[in-house]
This record gives structure tokens, C-alpha cells and sequence, in this order.
């Protein structure tokens, strides 16, 4: 089972977003109801069990919602993602604390972000530009449990199943 461990976002405006940057790219935008910060990816795994024992500590961690404000994109030259910001200072510490709870070294290349679309095509460069709300506003919460998802890809695109919260 391919598995990972994330929190939900609501994005305000998600709608406004897509129709403010669809004209710069083709793009395969993730549904609402999968909107994620994605805190550790895992893969492929022969089971849940061990990961959800180690991280059972995490139901005891005060968790707080983390507000988005801007957006970035991976691919400096050929975006390739769209995604949302949001605090890099609490993100980290969480990052860090589930890290020491798997035993493994956080990633350092940890970027808290919630990705909006996967870009197939940029037909212009002009949403670097774009201002409106996108760069100054907050634009939604990632809420604060946490859950050890398995996802399932389809061509429909990725199903996700909530195994356990923390």
C-alpha cells in the first residue's frame, strides 16, 4: 500500500485561483477533498501497523491549524507544480517532531505547500505576475490533525482512505 502522512487544507477560493491561472497553463488540478500538506511520504509498504505504532506520540502533540498565503511553483524555468505556501517555521518543528518520532533525520528539503495543480504546459510566464489576493491574503487553513493516508492511483486520479488520525 502506498502511504503518507499529511493534514487536509481548505483553500478559500480555490475556484478563483484555477480560473486566475488557467490561462497560463494546462494543468491537472487536484479535487477539493484532496487538498493536502503532505508532513512524510512513505511509498510502497507491506503494512500500516508499524508506522501507525511508532507514530501513536503524535496523538499527544498539540497541533495547530496553519494558515496559507501565497503561491510558489516547483520547476524553476518549466514549472511543473503550482502549489500554495504556508508557515515554514511551524511546519518545520512539526516536520522535525515526526521525523524523531520514525527515528529517521528531517528532510531538508522539506517545503510545506499544497499543491493546487500538476502543470502538463506553461503557455506564458504572465502568472508571475498575477497579484490579486494570491500574494497577500491568507487563502485557507491546513486543519490540524494529522492522518496516515493510503492512496490509491486510478486514472481517474488518486483516491485517498484515511487510516488513522493523530
Amino acid at each position: 500500500m502506498r502511504l503518507f502522512l499529511a493534514s487536509f487544507a481548505n483553500v478559500d477560493f480555490y475556484e478563483d485561483i484555477k480560473k486566475d491561472f488557467k490561462p497560463y497553463f494546462d494543468a491537472k488540478w487536484v479535487e477539493p477533498k484532496n487538498l493536502h500538506l503532505t508532513w512524510y511520504f512513505f511509498g510502497e509498504q507491506p503494512s500500516a501497523t508499524p508506522i501507525i505504532d511508532r507514530l501513536r506520540e503524535l496523538k499527544t502533540v498539540p497541533k495547530l491549524p496553519l494558515s496559507m498565503q501565497g503561491y510558489g511553483t516547483f520547476g524553476n524555468s518549466d514549472p511543473k507544480v503550482l502549489y500554495l505556501k504556508t508557515s515554514t517555521v511551524v511546519a518545520s518543528i512539526m516536520h522535525q517532531k515526526i521525523a524523531q518520532m520514525l527515528g529517521t533525520e528531517p528532510d531538508a528539503r522539506f517545503r510545506p505547500h499544497v499543491t493546487l495543480a500538476r502543470i502538463k504546459r506553461t503557455h506564458s510566464n504572465g502568472y508571475r505576475s498575477l497579484e490579486r489576493p494570491w500574494m497577500s491574503e491568507p487563502l485557507g487553513t491546513i486543519e490540524a490533525p494529522v492522518y496516515l493516508i493510503e492512496s490509491r492511483l486510478t486514472p481517474a486520479g488518486p483516491i485517498y482512505i484515511p487510516l488513522e488520525e493523530f
